[in-house]
């Protein structure tokens, strides 16, 4: 045989014991469980999409803070606590 042909039946050979293997960097126990525990939550930084559980939590609170205002100036407009009485003697612009 010459050195072509061993040349290629080698390189042929190896490329099938490589790919008949599989590759892997886990030796133990541990290794594959940190891998299923990635593999489980690959973003554990996000809550959502783009954000993280900080800002979520800004997001509710300001959330919170602005319904609220706006139930009181409601409540102001509904019992017409928004504007001054008009039972006063001095002339009112309003």
């Amino acid at each position: 045989m010459s050195t072509g042909k061993r040349l290629v039946c080698l390189s042929v050979g190896c490329l099938a014991a490589a790919a008949l293997t599989g590759c892997t960097t886990a030796t133990s126990q541990a290794d594959y469980a940190q891998a299923e525990s990635i593999r489980a939550d690959l973003t554990p930084e996000l809550d959502t999409l783009s954000q993280r559980p900080d800002d979520v939590d800004n997001m509710l609170t300001i959330m919170a803070d602005e319904n609220g205002r706006m139930i009181w100036s409601d409540l102001g407009r509904a019992f017409y606590t928004d504007r001054p009485s008009r039972l006063t003697p001095d002339p009112v612009p309003w």
